[in-house]
């Protein structure tokens, strides 16, 4: 990071955290008022049991027993935004929800549809892993987003990982992990209750969206508990800041859960469930609305579920639990999109367009043990286990012939039809000696990606080449972590080495797509078009030092001070767009610019780099009464890829900073955010002649940044009543979103919005 850059960063970290100090130290003078608190709330210094979580708490105040609102990992790059952010929230996506999150960032929007995570840079959607209760849900279509297609209301967390997926975790994602988890019946339930209902009816103001959610939960024979949920969002278009509507911008959204949760006994536990959501409305092409309508519209139709089941088995004997703690997750996703009904930008319908389907369906299996014994002060705890995921993708067009003037069903061959799987073994072994942990993991990958698209098949074949592409993959990790003599400071250093396998489109697809054509490769170029087995693996290696802080009492009893700063540096090889040919010389292989004397490509190379480096920062402050957050992050990076230039396309400079307060026994919540985002780079032009893969040539320029204020409120007068509110852009700010696809300046943003919400218990 060059040092200007990172001396802005210090300087807004060291004022924010002076700002970020002030509520805190005057609510830790009110820290004895008398306000009664809520029945079954925890006392001040019950919440503060640092001993017994092994996560720092960004400072919230607890409601009711409730978790807090952010939950950070003290040694590595890991937070967790539980229910009670949400409740905050009202968001309806989970993408505007963890963009104020250090090093996260959305890419693409404002439709759910076309919204995409950016994790430190790193923004296509095979770069990022996403889970729905254990079930790898990822999904990946042209000028699409990540295939999100989750009802934040029924979620009660979700965990993201910033840099390579954990050994544990999964492969193929070399910018993080997002895994979220549904609801159960005794997040809902209040304490001695066993039967409940909710209804939720929800107002916002910018698209006149409409929300209307219903539950019912319970608990049956003393362990089994059960939860249903209905809800259903219809908007009209999304208004601007400048005030336009963004055309085709509407949502008409239904989704439910359903679960089904057996305790048989403390840390046993088998859970079912089901998720499920389907839309349709005419949306534009391009979901990420680089520039809106251009492409035209589409009818849009998606239908999305997934099936879950997670075991938890710890035996009752204590001599058997230090070797046997089980955990087993099997999922089954399937996700199914439906383009119609073609418009022009000017949505004059077109006649005799396509219609293309994709249908993914995903399987994942995930089983791991944990055995840990302690011999004296060391304690050894080692976790091993198997995972294996299957994803299958079926792409079809329905298109008119010209000869027979028939619709017929052909495969498309530029997403080609086609599976992937891996099967994966990993072990983690954490040593604890004193205040020192020393960690080692390891993992290793089998992956095998089919073509299945007949035609496909049929060229390669001709060409005498597999249809199979298969290959192993062994990925390391490693940290330390230091307890500084047994006080609030820990320092903590990780290393994690990860790898991203190309999709079955970049291996397989054929045409314009394709990078393996002639206009690049000369004689090279098979005639399929079809790069196959010349691409290989991107790797990345990770390496992250940080320091972490849990301070109980800094001020007074019933105050809380945590904080983290992480720096990272991450190499990217193999760079899946440097693949190209090249001369005997070594020099770059243009076989069609005959004022070059030697034009003869006779190599492949895919030697292209990245290179990263950041800095994130997370610190709360909380009182029984006051809370505060900061959130600070920035990233900088190069690529090395025929010369060297700047990487673009990476989010801004970010500061989030929070603070509220609670009242009345804690039934009144209100705060104020900020989010200030920097300038970033974009492409905003190209010279006469850009140059592929290493896109030379192109005019890199930066995106304005922006200020953007938001108000929340929450106040519950009775147990059976919440209400709440949320003001958005409370100033009308006009900014734009980071775009999802090319690394343009993405769409301008959605302006003021108030959202009103009114929640019934029964």
């Amino acid at each position: 990071m060059p040092p200007s850059g990172m001396n802005h960063i210090l300087r807004g970290a060291a004022f924010s955290a002076i700002v970020l100090l002030i509520p805190g130290a005057i609510g830790g003078g009110m820290g004895h008022a008398a306000d009664h608190a809520v029945e079954g709330a925890p006392q001040p210094d019950d919440e503060l049991d640092t001993d017994q979580d092994p996560s720092l708490v960004l400072a919230e105040v607890e409601v009711k027993g409730k978790r807090d609102a952010v939950e950070v990992d003290p040694v590595r790059s890991r937070t967790t935004v539980t229910g009670r952010e949400l409740n905050r929230r009202q968001a309806d996506n989970v993408f505007t929800v963890l963009q104020d999150t250090p090093g996260v960032a959305t890419d693409g929007g404002p439709l759910m549809g076309g919204m995409k995570f950016n994790i430190r840079g790193f923004n296509d959607t095979e770069d990022v892993l996403l889970k729905l209760d254990g079930a790898v849900r990822n999904f990946e279509k042209y000028r699409s987003g990540s295939g999100v297609f989750i009802e934040p209301e029924l979620l009660k967390e979700i965990e993201v990982t910033r840099g390579p997926a954990g050994v544990l975790q999964g492969s193929g994602a070399i910018g993080g992990a997002v895994e979220m988890r549904t609801k159960d019946a005794a997040d809902l339930l209040r304490p001695g209750e066993r039967f409940g209902a909710r209804a939720k009816s929800g107002f916002s103001s910018n698209n006149m969206e409409t929300l209307v959610s219903g539950s019912t939960y319970g608990m049956a024979f003393g362990a089994l508990d059960l939860l249903a949920n209905v809800t259903w969002r219809d908007s009209d278009n999304i208004r601007t800041a400048s005030g336009n509507e963004l055309p085709n911008s509407t949502s008409n959204r239904l989704s439910g859960l359903a679960k089904a949760t057996y305790r048989w006994r403390p840390s046993t536990s088998l859970s079912l469930g089901e998720t499920y959501l389907q839309e349709e409305t005419l949306q534009p092409f391009d979901a990420t609305i680089g520039i809106p309508g251009v492409f035209g519209f589409v009818r849009r139709a998606v239908a999305d579920s997934t099936s879950t089941a997670n075991l938890e088995y710890t035996p009752a004997s204590p001599l058997l639990s230090r070797w046997i703690t089980l955990k087993g997750a099997a999922g089954y996703t399937s996700t199914s999109v439906t383009d119609s009904d073609r418009q022009s930008a000017r949505g004059i319908p077109i006649l005799d367009s396509p219609t293309n389907f994709w249908d993914y369906r995903i399987a994942t299996f995930n089983v791991t043990n944990t055995t840990a014994l302690r011999v004296g002060p060391i304690l050894n705890t080692v976790t091993y286990g198997v995972q294996y995921n299957r994803n299958a993708r079926e792409t079809t067009t329905e298109r008119l012939n010209p000869g027979t003037r028939r619709r017929e069903t052909v495969d498309n061959l530029s997403q080609p039809s086609g599976t992937r799987a891996f099967l994966a073994y990993m072990i983690e072994n954490r040593l604890d000696v004193g205040h020192v942990s020393l960690t080692a993991g390891l993992r290793h990958d089998t992956y095998k990606t089919e073509v299945d698209a007949q035609e496909t098949r049929d060229l390669l074949r001709a060409e005498g080449r597999s249809p199979v592409i298969e290959f192993g993959k062994t990925a390391p990790a490693a940290g330390i972590a230091w307890n500084m003599f047994g006080g609030p400071l820990t320092a903590f250093y990780n290393y994690a080495e990860a790898f991203r396998p190309p999709l079955v489109d970049e291996y397989f697809t054929q045409g314009p797509f394709s990078r393996c054509n002639r206009f690049l490769f000369g004689r090279l170029a098979p005639d399929s078009g079809v790069c196959g087995d010349r691409y290989v693996p991107q790797t990345a290696r990770n390496h992250e030092f940080g320091l972490s802080l849990s301070y109980p009492g800094l001020f007074a009893p019933g105050t809380l001070l945590t904080a983290k700063v992480v720096y990272y540096r991450i190499h990217v090889a193999h760079t899946l767009y440097s693949l190209m040919a090249r001369t005997a010389t070594g020099a770059r292989c243009e076989p069609f610019n005959f004022s070059l004397p030697n034009r003869i490509c006779t190599s492949f190379t895919q030697d292209g780099e990245e290179y990263r480096q950041g800095l994130e920062i997370e610190m709360g402050f909380r009182t029984d009464h006051w809370f505060s957050n900061l959130a600070l992050s920035g990233v900088r990076g190069k690529q090395v890829c025929e010369g060297e230039r700047d990487l673009f396309d990476i989010p801004g400079d970010t500061l989030v900073f929070t603070v509220g307060r609670s009242d009345l026994g804690h039934r009144l919540e209100y705060g104020y955010r900020i989010r200030a985002v920097d300038s970033r780079l974009v492409i905003t032009g190209s010279t006469a002649q850009v140059t592929a893969p290493c896109a030379a040539g192109l005019i890199i320029g930066r995106q304005a940044g922006y200020v953007v204020h938001n108000l929340f409120a929450s106040y519950q007068p009775y147990d059976w009543l919440s209400l709440n509110v949320a003001a958005d852009n409370v100033t009308n700010t006009r900014y734009f979103l980071n775009n999802g696809f090319g690394g343009g300046i993405g769409q301008e943003a959605p302006g003021y919005n108030v959202r009103f919400f009114v929640t019934l218990s029964y």
